[in-house]
């Protein structure tokens, strides 16, 4: 009858007098292995009379504690003058309704008992069964936790305490588990942009999305360690905790502190190497009556311009690249605006049309007004007009605002577009470096960049840029 129960069959049987207890067990038998005992003992349910409820009760509840999650059922049997009840008030009435899973009336009818009873097993075994994978999900969990390369520590909001941590986060700060679940995680943990401790995982707690952030953790040596941390709020032991995942940076801080001592120091030396160079080559070109040599001495002095402003430009697509401004609300109409009052005060005999809405708002970081410019400056510098002409034009669509920006210049090469992917020709490094600083730019910020050229009619550029939601 009971097949999906397996062993679960019995059941204790708490009922005072002998002749209640007798009659009962003998409708179990059949059934159910039954124990009539006044003290509690292990059982797949339990069967009470009302009466014995304020006795038993706290040990009841106890067990049920301790078998959670799985389900231990407890059926109370109620008396015909009885005024026991699951849907009182008083403190007494909700203790039980936290013990008590079902009720059977006396007298008690046989079908109905062992109807009622199968029905609590068969939950029984099923909660069993759910108990057992939840306890594989759990070890696998904690075999994925231990074994990972990256630092994990979970700091319970309320108490702000690590309540875990891997065995990666105890090599990282140098600590064992148990030194370092005693420790204030402020007091290992500094954020780079000075945010508490505390406030980070209160705010983290009250929204949805993780967040990333870069923090300076001290070891047990008192080393400075570099790292970046993804951090999410978490349900832990029924308390809400905040997980964070810290990748050791180190390395990667040096590397970016290395070249940028190594391109500062050897633009200024290229820098003040060049001036020297163009400085004798207007020399000779004044000083020689021979019009090869001058000549000569002027191809000097250009192509050292076009180097010293290869060397500018470099440390403007560095600065863009390495910059980690956060994504805001920028009016790409108002940038626009002071990119074109620039170019004109720099090109005076260039014509330069803008066509936009009174505002549009995009998702973008202080460098897009850069790469901006850069795309407006190249349209007038590459155009084969005596009076430039440079239409610029901003529409909004589907959640997105196009910035078209259209010359008559002869066009962008090849080689310049190859920087796009990345590429570097050998017989014009570098002549795309400005087009790569926007597209990195664009790209780093979710936008899109489109380029149409033509040697005889000219390029067009299309940014595509992300609006912020309303």
């Amino acid at each position: 009858m009971f097949e999906t129960r397996h062993d679960e069959t019995t059941v204790q049987l708490l009922v005072s007098g002998e002749q209640d207890q007798s009659a009962i067990r003998d409708l179990l038998l059949s059934e159910y292995d039954v124990v009539v005992d006044d003290e509690i003992q292990p059982a797949s349910c339990y069967l009470i009379e009302d009466r014995l409820l304020p006795k038993y009760g706290s040990q009841l509840l106890a067990h049920k504690q301790a078998e959670h999650p799985t389900f231990c059922p407890v059926v109370v049997i109620k008396r015909q003058d009885s005024s026991f009840s699951l849907g009182g008030t008083q403190q007494v009435w909700q203790r039980e309704q936290a013990v008590v899973d079902d009720i059977v009336a006396a007298p008690i009818n046989e079908q109905v008992l062992n109807y009622r009873l199968e029905n609590l097993c068969i939950r029984r075994v099923q909660s069993r069964k759910l108990t057992t994978q939840y306890e594989q999900i759990e070890a696998r969990y904690e075999r994925l936790f231990e074994s990972a390369e990256e630092a994990i520590i979970v700091v319970d909001v309320e108490s702000n305490e690590i309540v875990e941590c891997n065995r990666a986060a105890c090599e990282l700060f140098g600590y064992s588990k148990f030194e370092l679940q005693r420790l204030d995680p402020s007091g290992v943990i500094q954020f780079e942009d000075g945010c508490e401790f505390t406030e980070f995982t209160e705010h983290l707690s009250q929204q949805d999305a993780g967040v990333t952030k870069t923090l300076i953790c001290t070891t047990q040596w008192g080393q400075s360690v570099h790292a970046e941390a993804s951090a999410a709020a978490i349900e832990h032991a029924e308390q809400q905790s905040v997980l964070l995942l810290i990748r050791d940076i180190s390395e990667r801080v040096r590397r970016q502190k290395q070249i940028r001592v190594l391109n500062r120091v050897l633009r200024h030396n290229i820098r003040n190497s060049i001036n020297v160079v163009s400085g004798y080559g207007e020399l000779i070109s004044e000083s020689t009556a021979d019009d090869d040599v001058s000549a000569f001495a002027a191809k000097v002095v250009d192509r050292s311009k076009e180097l010293l402003d290869l060397s500018e430009k470099s440390r403007t697509v560095s600065n863009a690249l390495q910059a980690g401004d956060e994504l805001q609300s920028l009016d790409v109409v108002a940038v626009l605006d002071r990119i074109r009052a620039a170019l004109s005060d720099e090109y005076p005999h260039a014509r330069i049309e803008l066509t936009a809405p009174e505002s549009a708002h995009v998702f973008g970081n202080s460098y897009l007004q850069t790469a901006l410019y850069e795309l407006c400056e190249n349209a007038i510098v590459h155009s084969t007009q005596d009076a430039p002409l440079v239409d610029i034009s901003v529409t909004e669509a589907q959640s997105a605002v196009t910035v078209r920006i259209e010359d008559r210049g002869t066009g962008i090469s090849e080689q310049e577009l190859a920087m796009l992917e990345g590429e570097e020709t050998a017989l014009r490094h570098g002549s795309g470096l400005g087009l790569w600083m926007v597209n990195s730019v664009v790209d780093g910020i979710g936008g899109e960049l489109d380029i149409s050229t033509d040697s005889t009619r000219g390029s067009v550029v299309t940014v595509s840029l992300p609006q912020p939601a309303d």
